[in-house]
């Protein structure tokens, strides 16, 4: 992993996603990581090829590049 911490980019981010307290799946986000905030509508695309719309209730950082993202059903 390479960053930037001026810019705040990195070249790969890990999101662990958990929907209303349930782990739901993780995913390696390639390029720029997006900045989640608090409200934000988010799409998490599901294993199966679905899609479901969520927001974000808080995302907590594990490492470096892992962070653990808390969503809610919508």
């Amino acid at each position: 992993m390479t960053t930037n911490n001026a810019q705040n980019k990195r070249h790969f981010c890990i999101f662990d996603y958990y929907l209303d307290g349930s782990y739901l799946k993780w995913e390696e986000v390639k390029g720029e990581c997006p900045i989640l905030t608090r409200g934000q509508e988010w799409i998490v695309n599901l294993e199966d090829g679905t899609q479901i719309t969520t927001e974000v209730m808080d995302t907590e950082a594990v490492s470096e590049n892992e962070r653990r993202i808390y969503l809610r059903s919508r």
